[in-house]
């Protein structure tokens, strides 16, 4: 006959057991998706292009900005290499506890996984936080090329074709997708050269090496507006804030489809507590409705974004995502 007896935890169980209550208690906020304490130490905000871009200027502003406003450093720390993919494969992998944030673009977190066969990831990997703004592509030319927009351009690639070529930063970015369309689309032959980045494209251009470059407008505002290179087009659908001055590739006959522009955001590693993500998005909204911060992004050819929810910049994203595949289709690139 089974004799029950009543259970009397010993002393040591109860110690475990009082250990393990204070342990959940002490638990860092991040990691109980509490954000009322987030961030209690520097967060991680990587760029995944080199320092000097127009890229890292967005971020190191606005890290400045979620210093002074979240009272922790937001450190922007440079992962170049493989077409931005390193650097996001390296929030993919951090701990989801809102110390790692990417600042992301077009290129790297929605282009790169239709065009790049290493990037070995998906934009749905990453947790949208907040949309900052847009900026443009632009085309521009070296000095001494007898053109001076883009329908003279096209007049003079069609009498040459092959031999006036384009410089742009790697295979399968935005700027190279936009170009491969509106050579399809004009029915002209100007080649790539695939470059690094955008200061060994200027530089090259300057020297006479290669006729013409397309990257993002800020990197080349400068320049622009010092005459040292002439901007024949942005590819956006309307002309930029950057500067208006430069008609949009729209504005040719022909080509009034053409629409292209990066988007900038901020990115947490998937399964990142909603409270955070959200703690980070209004942070990042109340700097983006400030007047000066506003004048400041203008002057660095960035239009900041309307406010979005977080859900809703997710949305932007994959809405994105979609209408790239359209275009990589049209542009005839394959996934290298």
């Amino acid at each position: 006959m089974p004799i029950f007896r009543s259970f009397k935890p010993g002393r040591s169980l109860i110690a475990a057991l009082s250990a393990g209550l204070i342990a959940l208690t002490c638990m860092p906020a991040a990691a109980q998706g509490d954000a009322t304490q987030y961030p209690s130490r520097p967060v991680r905000l990587v760029v995944s292009y080199g320092a000097g871009g127009s890229l890292d200027a967005i971020a190191r502003l606005l890290g400045q900005e979620l210093q002074k406003q979240m009272g922790q450093s937001f450190v922007v720390e440079n992962v170049a290499g493989a077409g931005g993919t390193i650097g996001v494969r390296q929030v993919i992998n951090a701990a989801p506890d809102g110390y790692t944030l990417l600042m992301g673009i077009t290129s790297d977190v929605a282009l790169a996984p239709l065009t790049n066969l290493n990037a070995k990831y998906q934009s749905t990997d990453l947790t949208p936080v907040a949309n900052i703004g847009t900026s443009g592509i632009v085309l521009v030319s070296r000095p001494d090329l007898p053109v001076n927009n883009l329908t003279e351009l096209l007049q003079l690639a069609k009498t040459k074709p092959g031999q006036i070529r384009y410089g742009t930063s790697g295979t399968g970015s935005l700027p190279h997708v936009a170009m491969e369309n509106v050579n399809n689309i004009a029915g002209v032959d100007i080649p790539l050269i695939p470059y690094k980045s955008a200061s060994n494209i200027t530089s090259d251009l300057l020297g006479g090496h290669v006729d013409l470059a397309i990257v993002g407008l800020p990197a080349l505002l400068p320049m622009i507006q010092q005459q040292k290179l002439k901007a024949l087009a942005v590819f956006s659908k309307k002309r930029d804030i950057g500067d208006r001055s430069i008609p949009s590739a729209s504005e040719t006959v022909g080509l009034q489809s053409v629409d292209f522009a990066f988007w900038t955001g901020m990115f947490a590693p998937k399964g990142t507590p909603p409270a955070i993500v959200n703690k980070v998005r209004d942070a990042v909204v109340a700097i983006l409705r400030r007047p000066d911060m506003v004048k400041q992004f203008s002057k660095m050819g960035v239009e900041v974004a309307q406010p979005q929810t977080a859900e809703e910049f997710k949305s932007y994203v994959e809405q994105s995502q979609r209408q790239l595949q359209d275009a990589v289709k049209r542009a005839r690139i394959s996934a290298q």
